[in-house]
Order: structure tokens, then sequence, then C-alpha cells
């Protein structure tokens, strides 16, 4: 299909906390260079962290975001003229997809619904069933149908010059291994001061140089890990002068040889340079779930902890895969680490030498 069939595209979800709108980024991103003219609208029933906190990366991607907005009173607005409507629905309700799909039929609206993976590749012969995806592929894939073509996936986020230079500073050029540590968060996906004492105290034992980022949400009190742990440094994300939360997190993940936390959305932020971590799962289903990198512990809560909660995960199997991590020293994108100039890192030598290293597609 050529871009100029559709003179409006609207890209409809139900609502996007900070993890949900970042892998979703690819697929507009993919949205816009397959139809550079189109007016690209972006929806959904409830907030999107894409309209604030992450404006900066995607507000250049679309034409408008219309959030808490039914999408049958966005199609009604943006029906005007004679240029074909097409729709894109991430929403993964079947009940929602069908009652969508019937109210546009005959309008001549182009529709791709975000069916279960299996029903957007399967292929003659293979037997039917669901085979869990990686949601930002599902997206990424709807595009793909709409356009008619392949389209590059490129997940990849870039920090200020500012956070890079505030990254700087925090890191103090230590030639220690860098271990980025957050433990806020919402809900479940939050560790406690105990899991970060017992982790910092070990790995500063053996050597590294831990930051510890008080990210939004809830979790340890910062004076009393301050307390507790005298070498740890303590990072308010919130308070670094003229940088936003995301761009203090992207910068220090590009200078970190680790991050470790509980999946959500910071580790989706950190996955978007490529930074090698170590994440508690509360539960969440990893094959759809998974921060975009191939270089991920993931330590699952119900398989470590009798109570399937994060925060009683033992911290020893924590550490363990920290350990391992290290040991590999292994990015996905070495050259990611020639942004970090004028941090002295000897551990990033070996990688630099694979610059030519392709994309991975992670699942």
């Amino acid at each position: 299909m050529l871009p100029a069939r559709y003179e409006t595209i609207i890209l409809y979800a139900r609502n996007d906390a900070f993890g949900d709108g970042l892998i979703r980024i690819p697929a507009l991103r993919a949205a816009r260079t397959a139809f550079p003219d189109s007016f690209i609208v972006y929806g959904t029933t409830g907030s999107s962290s894409l309209e604030h906190v992450l404006d900066r990366h995607a507000g250049h991607l679309v034409d408008a975001i219309n959030v808490r907005t039914p999408l049958a009173h966005l199609v009604a607005s943006h029906r005007k003229g004679k240029g074909r409507l097409a729709v894109v629905d991430f929403r993964i309700s079947a009940r929602w997809l069908l009652q969508a799909s019937a109210s546009l039929l005959g309008r001549g609206i182009a529709y791709e619904a975000n069916f279960p993976g299996f029903a957007l590749s399967w292929r003659p012969g293979q037997r039917s069933e669901a085979r869990p995806e990686h949601n930002a592929w599902r997206y990424h894939r709807l595009i793909e149908r709409l356009a008619g073509k392949r389209l590059p996936f490129d997940h990849r986020l870039e920090p200020t010059p500012a956070a890079r230079a505030a990254a700087r500073g925090l890191a103090e050029g230590k030639h220690a291994p860098l271990i980025v540590v957050a433990a806020h968060g919402d809900g479940g996906k939050r560790m406690t001061a105990d899991q970060v004492v017992a982790i910092s105290d070990s790995l500063i034992a053996d050597g590294a140089n831990l930051l510890y980022v008080k990210t939004p949400g809830d979790g340890p009190d910062v004076t009393e890990l301050a307390q507790r742990v005298p070498k740890l440094q303590l990072v308010d994300s919130g308070t670094v002068e003229g940088v936003d939360v995301s761009d203090v997190l992207l910068a220090l993940g590009e200078f970190a040889d680790l991050y470790i936390g509980a999946e959500g959305g910071t580790a989706h932020l950190m996955a978007t340079v490529m930074t090698p971590m170590v994440i508690v799962s509360g539960g969440a289903n990893m094959a759809r779930w998974r921060p975009l990198s191939n270089c991920v512990d993931v330590v699952e809560s119900r398989h470590a902890s009798p109570s399937g909660l994060v925060a009683n995960v033992p911290a020893p199997k924590i550490i363990e895969a920290a350990q391992r991590m290290l040991a590999t020293r292994h990015r996905d994108h070495p050259y990611l680490l020639d942004h970090a100039a004028g941090v002295s890192a000897p551990q990033f030598r070996d990688n630099d030498t694979r610059k030519d290293k392709d994309l991975k597609r992670a699942v």
C-alpha cells in the first residue's frame, strides 16, 4: 500500500504507563517512516506517558495526541475530505477489537486489530496455538501490515547533552564497574531497603561503584540507605537541575555496566540504551513484557520466593545474577559508548572493537 492512500492514521491504545509508552515508540517511529505525509493521531482511552513524560522522545513522531478519548470520537472528528482513514488498534481485548471492527465495517476505513500474536503470524501447516510474543514487536507488525512492507524496528533513545554531562559527574570517572540500582516503583514493582543494603554491601565489597537512583514511586527511605551503606552514592533523579528524570536515567544507563531493579518502566528505559541488567519480575509474562535487550538476567519472584513477591526475593539470588552479568561484560550495542566520551572505563574497550554489530531482535 502506498503512503498516499491514507490521509489520516489513528493509532489507538487503552492507556500507557511509563513502560507501555516506551515499547510503543518503535511502532510510532515505523508509522512516521512508512507514512511521512499522513496525519498521524495517537489516542488512548486513559492517560499516556507519551503525552508528558516521554513527549520529547515521541512528540515528533505523531501529529496529535488525544488521551481519554473514545475511538469512535476520534474517527468521527478525523473523517473529513476524500482521503482514506486507517485505524491501528493496539488494544488486546478481543471484545473491544470485535466491537471496533464491526463499527468500522463498510465505512471504507482500513483497520488493523491487535489480535493474539499467533493470528498475525500463523501459516498453513502450523498448529493453531497462542504463541506469546513481545508486545513491542506485535505493535510494530501492525504498522508493517498496514504499510504492506517490512520496516526498521528501532527502540533506541538518546539522552540530551546536558544529561550526559550530569551523568559524567555522577559516575565520577571511576574505573570500577558502575552499577545503577533503582528500587522505587508502584505496586509490587519495588524492592526493600534490606534487599538494596544486602546487594550494595556485597557488590561494593567486590570493588563495584554503586549508584542508587531514587525514581518516582514508593520505595526505600534514602536517608536510611545512606546510614546503612555509607559508600552507596545516592541520586534523586528529580533534583538534577535542568534535566528530566528519564534523561538522567538514560545517560546513566549509557555509562553503567549493570542496572539492577524490579521489572517496570525504569528497566524498559534502560533497555533503550542497551544497559545490561538484572530485573526481578513480580509475575509479568516475560515473553511479552521483557525489556528489549539481549543482556537481561531475570529473577522470577514466583520461583525465588515462597510468597512470589518481589520484596521477598532473597538478596543472594539477585547478587548471583548480578555477578553472572558482570562476568560477561557484554553489551548489545557497543557503539553507544562513543557517546560516553569523557569517562575512562577500561571495561568498555573490548566492546568498542565491535561497532559494526547488527541490531539484534530481542524477544
